[in-house]
């Protein structure tokens, strides 16, 4: 299972969330293959690597993010939702 590396301010929020949404990923606080950080100013952009909630992703990125994870791209639709991500340069209908 591949892991995300939140804030503890969201880590139990995104646990619920990815249970209930079936989404098989595993939520820590250290060392992860992705790190999510929060964007507070600006939109920033995310990347493979680190994945900003509020923030955005270009639609081949997130294709690729999801891959890395493991997980569809509708799991991954459904991660960007939850994290207020926006999907820009959008292959249709991918999320």
């Amino acid at each position: 299972m591949k892991k995300i590396s939140v804030p503890n301010s969201l880590l139990d929020k995104l646990l619920q969330f990815t249970t209930e949404a079936s989404i098989p990923l595993g939520i820590v606080t250290g060392n992860a293959d992705v790190t999510l950080e929060i964007c507070t100013g600006d939109r920033l952009e995310s990347d493979q690597a680190t994945i900003y909630s509020n923030g955005w992703i270009k639609c081949a990125n997130a294709r690729l993010l999801a891959k890395k994870l493991g997980i569809s791209n509708s799991q991954m639709g459904k991660l960007l939702d939850e994290l207020k991500i926006k999907v820009r340069e959008c292959g249709l209908g991918c999320f």
